[in-house]
């Protein structure tokens, strides 16, 4: 899979950092922000759960400072950075109001939070990679589901049985901010193009992620590909797909 260069997510949430200023990617996963932070000149640091995880972002940014710990509790001082990031992380956390409000506490006053979370099913293509698995699935119970890293959309295709949750709603999102005693800034909209080559990497990548493995178990690995590639048939860009998901960016400061 490959994701449009320079991310315009990640530009987004890093936006205004001065050279230098010091960033924590909160749920870092393989690194990929904490990346972008260094290349810009900026001091990175990063935290996940997954040790896995925190193995590949190693390799990838080696110049991070990476630490094991959880969005709820995370192993840093107060006002220690100047930017704190949540990357498509906080509809994945049992507790987000704590998180936002960790992420507030190892902020410096006057510095950023910034969280993103997807965009409704109607303004994401990877909407239909969801609605496509779901019949291969429906006898299963579901999987915990994978943090994901991003990826106009007219009448489309189908995108039925696919919930909206509550934070793609910005009020939701600024309630939440605010009761983690941060002061909404902006909610930014930003469109993310994931471009895939050809359907054998397209394919790949779903079944690398929790529903696509799930769904390999139910009905098979070819299964899989026959409901992905038919669903995904109107995203074909010449031999490969191109989807495109609306992200919203929340920017707050610690109140």
């Amino acid at each position: 899979m490959t994701t449009t260069a320079p991310s315009p997510l990640y530009q987004r949430v890093l936006a205004g950092a001065a050279p230098g200023a010091r960033v924590l990617d909160v749920g870092c996963g393989a690194g990929e922000l904490l990346v972008a932070a260094l290349s810009a000149g900026l001091t990175g640091s990063g935290v996940d759960v997954a040790r896995g995880a925190l193995a590949t972002a190693e390799r990838a940014a080696p110049a991070a400072d990476l630490r094991p710990g959880d969005a709820h509790d995370l192993p840093f001082d107060d006002d220690v950075f100047d930017l704190v990031a949540l990357v498509q992380v906080l509809e994945h956390l049992t507790d987000p109001v704590l998180a936002l409000r960790e992420a507030g506490r190892v902020c410096v006053p006057g510095g950023g939070v910034r969280a993103s979370v997807w965009g409704a099913p109607d303004e994401c293509d990877a909407a239909v990679i969801g609605a496509a698995l779901a019949p291969l699935t429906a006898a299963a119970p579901a999987p915990p589901q994978d943090r994901p890293r991003a990826g106009a959309v007219g009448p489309g295709p189908d995108r039925s049985g696919t919930g909206a949750p509550a934070l793609t709603d910005p009020d939701r999102l600024a309630e939440l901010a605010g009761a983690a005693g941060l002061a909404v800034r902006e909610i930014a909209v930003v469109r993310v193009p994931t471009d895939h080559p050809d359907p054998d990497d397209l394919v790949a990548g779903v079944l690398a992620s929790g529903p696509g493995r799930h769904a390999a178990r139910s009905a098979g690995p070819g299964a899989v590909r026959e409901a992905l590639l038919a669903a995904l048939e109107p995203f074909r860009v010449g031999e490969g797909y191109r989807l495109v998901d609306t992200v919203r960016v929340l920017d707050a400061t610690p109140g």
